[in-house]
């Protein structure tokens, strides 16, 4: 072989260095040319499992119409699949595929696999030891006359979320204390779980306890004044080293002001009010399996496999015993000057001509009358629009939870309460929302919106006149001072 002198054994190695770059640069664009197209295949591949599924396009809602209720053309989970269980390791090693494709089914964020907000206060819920005298407990009671209870699904939730502020914080005593107590419910009747046919009557009637691992057996007696305290009010102040503090038994509880602090994880400024709310409401609002099958079942005849939430508003509609002046018996009182069906449409109206690539329009409510009255404007004005309905909703003509049986002749509390989360579970599919914010219930659809949607943003809309605080966190995402 000959020789090279330096000059040429310096410009082979420069050839090589140069073919040794090409290579690898070549590599890294196939290799990113791959990354770029993964998501597409993924989509691609998801969507003719669907289709494949479905055995077509599983029907379609005209403006206002409903979707064919045909179980041939429904494409529902096998047999041997269980809804909402824990995830498969395929499954959570990419849970945003797995929400993405469950637009015509069931999907909740899962509290004991999430991680994030809602599993910390799923692992403060659950101790390891809850007969240790270190381990400390907030226990929610009810009202007096309970039975005659009026709260909705939404005022409930509102309540438990905040009982739960003041247990993970200890009534704002975690700075100085560093202590959360574990919150309980007692076992008296829910008036929603009357007549409860998979379960208690009470709140697990229909969803998952706020703790598996405590219960009321270790909790202290009310009596003994040691270990254990009554509040007569909530705002009343208590002795943190007490093992079990008992809550009033009024309508109101403690608003607290510090909702970070046992996170352990900076202050009240350094974290999103609107994600740890909407944090507290999906750990209350766990469904039990029987609910689950039920909220999947009515999704699948709801919802257009089709969908897309970005083309998509919500138009939840809280009428009925939410208005001053109804007439309604065995209803709490209303709260909310109703607007006219006509500036529902003009949101939407606002919302297209923003976004002219919208397509549908989620449309719900508790009101039938004014579900109809609502959608036949929508076939008049905006006949291009397809109409997304809740299939089957019982539409019982109040949001009140005492007397929920008595509203529609042979609906039971279970079909309501189904019926109403139904309608929660499908308005999460929208990018844009029409509401009344003073409304618990259609704010806590925004608010959850916001933190669990499908949507890669969240715009709302607000027609009321009545506002509160909670109000400027559905409006707008964060919290401020009421104006009007």
């Amino acid at each position: 072989m000959t020789p090279h002198t330096r000059a040429e054994r310096g410009g082979v190695r420069g050839d090589d260095n140069a073919r040794r770059s090409n290579k690898w640069t070549n590599a890294r664009m196939c290799l990113a040319a791959l990354i770029a197209a993964l998501p597409l295949s993924n989509y691609l591949l998801a969507r003719e499992s669907k289709s494949m599924m479905a055995g077509g396009d599983g029907g379609d809602a005209g403006p206002g119409g409903r979707r064919r209720a045909d179980d041939d053309l429904l494409h529902r989970p096998p047999p041997s699949r269980k809804v909402g269980g824990p995830p498969s390791s395929a499954a959570s090693s990419s849970p945003l595929l797995v929400k993405a494709n469950s637009i015509d089914s069931y999907w909740w964020p899962s509290a004991e696999h999430g991680g994030g907000l809602l599993g910390r206060i799923h692992a403060s819920q659950n101790p390891a030891d809850c007969s240790s005298p270190d381990t400390k407990f907030f226990v929610w009671r009810s009202m007096k006359d309970n039975e005659n209870d009026t709260r909705g699904l939404t005022a409930w939730a509102h309540a438990g979320t905040l009982h739960l502020f003041h247990a993970l914080t200890d009534g704002d005593g975690y700075p100085e204390h560093g202590v959360s107590r574990v919150l309980l419910t007692d076992d008296k009747l829910w008036p929603m779980a009357r007549g409860c046919e998979h379960g208690p009557e009470t709140r697990e009637c229909y969803f998952e306890p706020l703790s598996h691992s405590c219960g009321l057996g270790d909790v202290d007696d009310v009596a003994d004044a040691t270990r254990s305290i009554e509040l007569k009010e909530p705002k009343d102040e208590y002795d943190r080293s007490l093992r079990t503090v008992y809550s009033s038994e009024k309508l109101w509880f403690r608003v607290t002001q510090d909702r970070f602090s046992w996170m352990r994880m900076g202050g009240e400024k350094d974290h999103s009010a609107t994600s740890i709310v909407a944090a507290t409401f999906a750990y209350y609002f766990r469904p039990r399996q029987w609910l689950i099958d039920e909220i999947d079942r009515r999704i699948r005849l709801s919802m257009p496999p089709d969908l897309n939430p970005e083309r998509t508003v919500g138009v939840p509609i809280r009428r009925s015993d939410k208005c001053h002046g109804h007439n309604i018996t065995g209803s709490a009182k209303g709260e909310l000057q109703c607007p006219p069906l006509s500036l529902y449409l003009d949101g939407v109206r606002k919302f297209l001509e923003f976004d002219p690539h919208i397509e549908n329009v989620i449309v719900t409510s508790e009101d039938k009358s004014a579900c109809d009255e609502f959608l036949e404007l929508l076939r008049e004005e905006m006949p291009s629009l397809r109409a997304v309905l809740n299939v089957g909703d019982a539409q019982q003509g109040t949001g009140s939870g005492s007397k929920l049986e008595s509203y529609v002749e042979g609906v039971h509390n279970a079909d309501v309460v189904a019926s109403a989360l139904t309608s929660m579970h499908l308005q999460l599919r929208a990018r844009y929302f029409v509401i009344t914010s003073k409304s618990t219930w259609t704010a806590t659809i925004a608010v959850m919106a916001r933190a669990y949607g499908f949507a890669s943003e969240i715009l709302v809309i607000d027609i009321g006149s009545n506002h509160n605080t909670f109000s400027e966190m559905a409006r707008s995402g964060c919290t401020g001072r009421v104006k009007g």
